[in-house]
């Protein structure tokens, strides 16, 4: 098993060397968020692969497991974000988003994915071999909250807080909680946590 360590960073391990999916987000949408290879290589970013804590392992892989009783499967979309992959992102969201909302979606101040305890993820559809949707795509960044569609009246906004319910609770289970911003997506791991 192989680790990478420096002195600013915590020890981080691939999510695929225990058998999880994943990608991280940023190196394969790179473009959209107008950012270069070159730029998040300067970050410290390496590679597509999602990097943690080994720490959480345990726990993730526990989610895991109860995902595939479903014939699904937990997807890690982020993991281990330098401070300065951070700044970056933050500077990027802002020329394309605007500062109001990059504030409220973007957690600069904490930085929680720079503990390797942090994580980004959604469940994957072993069958359809696709990620499940979690939230409907015209609806735009304010469906990345946790309750957005608790008052839906149709059967896709429905089927999208049953999800998210249902990921909320089962991360929770496991010894995450939702992040500060509260997207229904992002977890940070509990350091008061025993069963690790």
């Amino acid at each position: 098993m192989e680790h990478f360590e420096q002195e600013s960073k915590p020890r981080l391990i691939s999510i695929a060397e225990h058998g999880l999916l994943g990608s991280s987000f940023y190196w394969s949408r790179y473009a959209d968020y107008s950012l270069t290879k070159e730029e998040l290589l300067e970050t410290g970013m390496m590679d597509d692969q999602v990097y943690v804590a080994p720490e959480i392992v345990p726990a993730l892989t526990a989610v895991n497991a109860e995902l595939q009783k479903r014939n699904w499967q937990l997807y890690l979309r982020e993991g281990y974000r330098s401070p300065e992959l951070y700044k970056l992102l933050y500077q990027k969201r802002v020329e394309k988003f605007g500062q109001a909302m990059t504030d409220k979606l973007m957690n600069i101040d904490d930085m929680p994915h720079a503990s390797g305890h942090a994580v980004d993820v959604g469940i994957w559809d072993s069958h359809q071999e696709q990620e499940i949707r979690l939230r409907k795509p015209d609806d735009g960044p304010e469906s990345l909250i946790y309750g957005f569609y608790q008052d839906a009246n149709d059967l896709e906004g429905q089927r999208c807080q049953e999800l998210q319910e249902y990921l909320v609770d089962l991360m929770q289970s496991h010894g995450f909680e939702l992040g500060k911003k509260n997207e229904f997506f992002h977890f940070n791991y509990r350091s008061d946590n025993e069963d690790i």
